[in-house]
């Protein structure tokens, strides 16, 4: 052998060495799980589809698209479905018995994994990882998953949380039905900072109010999944105080200051009647839109929550939207509402698009092509179909069909690579992906 050769030898084995050590110091300080900060999944990771809640995606729909599975989930859905990095399906359903959180493999809609969680987590759609590895709550906890369905860390909690975000790099928050804020370490589960208490002595029944979330009532602290803005450090609540008459949408930051991190108060802005639904906060963090019970979309300067203008949506039926980067807004209507798209123009809303001759039925979904997705009741047997519409001229781009789909859909979820996947309120998830070469 060579000099050369041995020198090549040598490091080789020096190489491999090294690299023995590092994983057995990995795997002697770990779980076996990477120690990554997690980000959002590529794609619908969350509810919203993403931190603002703004159902947007920068994915371009391809122009293929087919049905290429549909699959019950055995009880109704109530929340969202989300997406993990490769497609599948993150589903919350309430059925009787069995399963009743799902992860459905994209190809075929097989079941990747499946648990049974606690009685009233219904409304809570999971937030996911670019591990796959899902995050949801349920009554008195809050439950990180591996990608294959396994607990990796649980964490005690007052009330029932609402659905997660990311807020930032390894940071996950937490809010709860009776009002517990909490920013948590996505490895290990710990407080990242010190948790916030928006209400005094919350009752010790985690379940306690949570009718109250459903309808938006005085006994549910925080009823709603809050929205995020990254770059600025803040989040938007729909929160209801202790002994109010009606909720507020509440800022509050989780900027460093100083040598110490922590939950602070910003703002909170009554709107009339109170607040319906989740937040919705701009892409430039400048702006967030909320629904108010008497059917109007306000919109609120983020900075220190004064009003710039109102809209009258005629009803505010699911409470939330879809806003785009540049200022478009679909507001999410009473059932069999004609689809309407607005344009924040700074001091007012502009209508550009209305089509009343469709019967949306949820929440629309907009896209980088420069359209929407939506749900609409047809003919005599009021039968949902998939719609995409343009949404600068409101023409009908394609229509795809939802074989024996009824009631309404609780939005519609887009894939990194523009797969489409809807869930019904009656429970049934639909999947729609490019045709399978013949």
């Amino acid at each position: 052998m060579t000099q050369a050769a041995r020198r090549r030898m040598r490091a080789i084995l020096r190489t491999a060495v090294l690299g023995a050590l590092t994983a057995l110091i990995v795997a002697s300080c770990s779980d076996g799980h990477l120690d990554v900060r997690s980000v959002p999944a590529a794609g619908w990771s969350s509810y919203g589809g993403n931190n603002a809640n703004s159902n947007y995606s920068f994915a371009r729909p391809p122009a293929d698209l087919e049905l290429s599975w549909t699959r019950p989930t055995g009880g109704p859905v109530t929340s969202p479905v989300t997406l993990n990095g490769g497609g599948d399906v993150v589903v919350s359903a309430r059925t009787p018995v069995g399963c009743n959180f799902l992860v459905l493999d994209s190809r075929a809609g097989r079941k990747n994994f499946c648990k049974r969680m606690a009685d009233g987590f219904w409304g809570n759609a999971a937030v996911v990882d670019q591990f796959s590895q899902p995050y949801i709550g349920e009554p008195g906890r809050f439950l990180a998953l591996t990608g294959g369905g396994a607990i990796r860390w649980r964490k005690d909690v007052a009330g029932v949380p609402t659905s997660a975000k990311f807020v930032g790099p390894g940071h996950v928050l937490v809010t709860t039905s009776l009002g517990q804020v909490m920013i948590l370490n996505s490895q290990n589960g710990d407080l990242a900072m010190p948790q916030a208490e928006l209400w005094s002595a919350p009752a010790a029944d985690p379940l306690t109010g949570l009718g109250d979330c459903v309808s938006g009532g005085s006994g549910c602290a925080i009823s709603a999944p809050p929205a995020v803005d990254w770059a600025h450090q803040r989040l938007f609540l729909n929160f209801f105080p202790q002994g109010a008459k009606s909720s507020q949408v509440k800022a509050l930051s989780y900027a460093r200051q100083g040598d110490h991190q922590a939950i602070t108060d910003q703002w909170a802005t009554d709107l009339p009647g109170g607040v319906v639904g989740p937040p919705t906060v701009s892409a430039d963090g400048k702006t967030v839109y909320a629904f108010s019970r008497d059917g109007r979309i306000n919109a609120l300067d983020a900075s220190n929550g004064a009003v710039k203008w109102t809209h009258d949506n005629g009803g505010y039926g699911f409470g939330t939207m879809s806003v785009s980067p540049d200022g478009l807004i679909i507001p999410a209507g009473t059932i069999g509402a004609p689809l309407v798209i607005l344009r924040d123009a700074g001091d007012r809303a502009e209508e550009v698009v209305r089509r009343d001759d469709l019967q949306t039925t949820g929440l629309s979904s907009m896209t980088a092509a420069g359209t929407a997705w939506t749900v609409v009741r047809t003919g005599a047997d009021q039968n949902l179909e998939l719609m995409e519409i343009d949404t600068r001229s409101g023409a009908t781009e394609r229509t795809l069909p939802m074989p024996d789909a009824k009631g309404f859909a609780t939005g519609v979820a887009v894939s990194p690579t523009g797969r489409l996947a809807v869930a019904t309120n009656i429970g049934a998830v639909y999947y729609y992906s490019p045709k399978s070469p013949s």
